[in-house]
């Protein structure tokens, strides 16, 4: 029953990774795809258009906003997509294929964002601003080697278990497979230091986040070494 703005909901999936407000958000923009300069909707006219358009048709408005994104800024659709809502009840009301990211994607697109050339400068900013705004800083973000840094970053979980003598499925430890994602744009303006880092695991049975705030010190120490280099 919460309601907000938009950029609220923004909010929550970054900050919070609320899956529900993240498919709020795709929801959102899956009706301005639709409605273009008709959007927004009163919350009427909203049920209402939700009721009027059927699951094909609302999945064929949502892979073209999910797909265009990707491809206008030049990024590979097979390597970096989301394809449908985080949600039970959000996938019932569209979807339209699986969803995918790889290191090396997810890198390009945070260059992009570097650059201020993912959409245009003020969107590559705002959403920088929203991978700053985080609740608190957990698994790769967390190394107290980053604390007098800046940590731009977002982490993302999805596990899954399968029967097996002896083991007890837990959340973030799944047997079939057990993937946890971080990318981090890292500042340093008293070390100079500028770098961005994207870590995908898929370590089972256990909870990755002291393995990726780890690496987050390693990656960090080595940096700086190459930097001290230059110098």
């Amino acid at each position: 029953g919460d309601t907000g703005s938009l950029w609220e909901y923004l909010d929550w999936m970054f900050s919070a990774s609320s899956n529900g407000a993240a498919s709020m958000v795709m929801q959102q923009a899956t009706l301005l795809g639709a409605l273009g300069t008709d959007y927004p909707l009163s919350q009427l006219e909203h049920d209402r258009w939700m009721v009027d358009n059927d699951y094909r048709a609302e999945s064929e408005v949502l892979t073209r906003v999910m797909r265009a994104p990707i491809e206008q800024n030049g990024l590979n659709i097979d390597d970096l997509r989301q394809g449908s809502y985080f949600t039970r009840n959000g996938k019932k009301k569209a979807n339209y294929t699986n969803s995918r990211a790889t290191p090396r994607e997810l890198m390009k697109m945070l260059y992009q964002i570097e650059k201020g050339e993912f959409i245009d400068s003020w969107s590559s900013l705002e959403l920088k601003k929203m991978m700053y705004m985080t609740q608190r800083r957990i698994r790769y973000a967390s190394h107290p080697a980053l604390h007098d840094s800046a940590v731009y970053f977002k982490s993302g979980s999805l596990y899954g278990c399968k029967e097996e003598v002896g083991f007890t499925c837990g959340k973030y430890k799944g047997n079939r497979i057990n993937i946890l994602a971080s990318v981090a744009i890292v500042e340093n303006p008293q070390q100079n230091l500028r770098y961005a880092v994207v870590v995908v695991s898929n370590v089972l049975k256990k909870n990755s986040s002291v393995a990726h705030q780890t690496l987050a010190l390693r990656f960090h120490r080595e940096i700086e070494k190459h930097h001290a280099a230059l110098r």
